[in-house]
C-alpha cells in the first residue's frame, strides 16, 4: 500500500478551567499529479496506568457521513485538501487518554506526495498546542 508514518504516542489534556478537547483535526494535502489515497487509524489507550501497570492500545471509530470504521480510507484528488474530523467522546477518546494516528499509503516523510497535519481542538475553538503535529513530526514505520 505505501508507507507508514505516525504520530507516535501522545496526551489528550486535562485543563483546569473544566474545558475539553472536543476533537482531533487530521488535514492532508496532496502534492502529487494524481489522485492519492491514505488509511487513517487512530489508536487510543483509554487508561494509561503508571507502569507497571498496563493499557491496550485500540482503534477509535472514526464517523463520518458514509459511516464508521476502524480504518478510513482517505481519497484526495491531485493539488486538493481534505480534513477528517475525530469528535471526542466515551466510545473514542476523553482528556488523559493516549492517542496515536497511523497512516499508510501515497506518503513519505520527505512530503513528495501526501503530508499530513493533525490538532486537538478544545471547547470555544481553540487550538491544543501540545496536541499539533506537523508533516516533519510524523515518523516512519519499517514493517
Amino acid at each position: 500500500m505505501g508507507k507508514k508514518l505516525t504520530s507516535g504516542p501522545f496526551f489528550v489534556p486535562l485543563f483546569q478551567d473544566g474545558t475539553a478537547v472536543e476533537y482531533l483535526l487530521i488535514g492532508f494535502k496532496n502534492l502529487a499529479d494524481e489522485q492519492s489515497t491514505v488509511n487513517l487509524s487512530v489508536q487510543v489507550c483509554r487508561d494509561p496506568f503508571l507502569y507497571p501497570g498496563i493499557s491496550p492500545e485500540v482503534a477509535v471509530p472514526i464517523t463520518i457521513s458514509t459511516g464508521t470504521y476502524t480504518e478510513l480510507a482517505v481519497d484526495i484528488p491531485a493539488g486538493s485538501c481534505t480534513v477528517v474530523k475525530v469528535d471526542a467522546g466515551p466510545e473514542t477518546f476523553q482528556g488523559n487518554n493516549m492517542l496515536r494516528v497511523t497512516l499508510e499509503g501515497d506518503l513519505d516523510e520527505d512530503g513528495e506526495e501526501v503530508v499530513v497535519a493533525l490538532s486537538g481542538v478544545k471547547t470555544g475553538g481553540e487550538t491544543v498546542v501540545s496536541m499539533v503535529f506537523k508533516h516533519n513530526d510524523f515518523i516512519e514505520l519499517d514493517d
